[in-house]
């Protein structure tokens, strides 16, 4: 008798079973190089860590943390966002902790949707946005995320049941950004049929061009959340920390689910976000010029090597195309095998993602250049 519920069926497919075997194989037989997951190796700023372990000594890291952020974080958080994207908050009412960016994507259509609603996510795109919907009880709707567009979906393939419709741009694992156009027209769309628009903008600190807009920078607050992350621009994946910012209405309603999932945030981990979120102009600008370094090296490097790579506007990721003889899944098990380099198929981020593999930039530059060389002897 099997001991899962049927909602966890459709989640139960790992794709990248066959991915990882074929790594383990090569492991036995060459140093591999390992393009594959977007894990920053840039080690977390110092003085942040050193607002974890103060924090240890106070009498609050021993008691519960608050539901939805302590204070002193929130009040951080909303500062941030004023001073970082000109956004104006109520800490109070517009700003709810999380235990990483994750963790909030996927209780949100818990808390948003009834069993049946409607629900969007990108194709390519994060599995979770689709998993959370499910487990939700949701009806999920990918919007195609097509080249020709420029990665970016059309609005009116949002149905008109829709409740809830999740974006995620800077994007992964495309590496575009939308413009400040796009999100007045999303905005206003999300007015006119009534769902909440939802930005996962994990990587909107991690850009080479101009500063990404997003639903909340554009007058949105009304229909619009934001989900950020602290793992990406401040490297601290392993302090699992991020938050929701936005629609009054949505914080209460993934505050109260949350209320009876989890406990809240570790204090001295709100206490290290806080040094992270009142220095960015200090901590972030050298992890993004050593992203933005690597990410021209290999991008130049595929461009000779005669690939079609996209051009990365934002994010560590290089999103390339596979030969047309080609599945995303085999030409990335090729390159384990034949090549020692670990990718991303586009497939395993949705049908959207058939015909694409990405490339992750979060490794040592020693890596990337054995990467490069190898990359070099690949017949296209």
């Amino acid at each position: 008798m099997a001991l899962y519920s049927k909602r966890l069926e459709p989640l139960l497919a790992y794709p990248f079973a066959e991915i990882d075997r074929a790594k383990r194989e090569a492991q036995t037989r060459m140093r591999v190089v390992d393009f594959g997951v977007g894990d920053p190796d840039i080690h977390t700023d110092k003085a942040i860590q050193g607002a974890l372990v103060a924090g240890l000594a106070e009498d609050s890291a021993h008691k519960y943390p608050s539901y939805n952020g302590n204070e002193k974080f929130r009040r951080s958080v909303a500062r941030y966002m004023l001073n970082r994207w000109r956004v104006k908050l109520d800490p109070d009412a517009e700003v709810l902790s999380l235990i990483g960016s994750k963790e909030g994507i996927a209780h949100l259509p818990l808390a948003v949707l009834n069993p049946g609603d409607v629900a969007c996510y990108p194709d390519p795109g994060y599995p979770v946005y689709r998993a959370g919907i499910i487990l939700a009880g949701g009806e999920p709707v990918a919007l195609r995320l097509r080249e020709e567009n420029g990665f970016l979906p059309d609005l009116e393939d949002i149905p008109v049941k829709a409740k809830l419709v999740w974006l995620n741009y800077p994007n992964n694992p495309t590496a575009q950004t939308a413009p400040k156009e796009f999100w007045h027209d999303a905005v206003e769309h999300a007015r006119e049929r009534g769902y909440l628009l939802v930005n996962d903008a994990a990587y909107s600190e991690i850009y080479y061009g101009d500063r990404p807009s997003g639903p909340l920078a554009v007058g949105g607050k009304d229909v619009a959340m934001e989900i950020h992350s602290l793992s990406k621009p401040f490297s601290m994946c392993g302090y699992r920390v991020g938050f929701a910012v936005g629609s009054s209405e949505a914080i209460f309603a993934l505050g109260a689910l949350k209320k009876n999932i989890d406990s809240g945030v570790f204090n001295p981990i709100q206490d290290s976000a806080r040094a992270a979120l009142d220095n960015f102009s200090e901590l972030i600008p050298p992890i993004r010029k050593i992203y933005s370094a690597r990410v021209k090296r290999l991008h130049d490097a595929l461009v000779e090597a005669g690939w079609q790579v996209f051009p990365t506007n934002a994010t560590f990721y290089i999103w390339a195309k596979v030969p047309a003889s080609d599945t995303s899944a085999d030409f990335a098990k090729m390159l384990i095998e034949n090549h020692g380099i670990v990718t991303l198929p586009g497939s395993a981020m949705g049908d959207g993602g058939e015909g694409y593999i990405r490339f992750s930039l979060t490794l040592p530059d020693e890596d990337l250049e054995l990467g490069i060389e190898r990359l070099r002897e690949v017949r296209l």
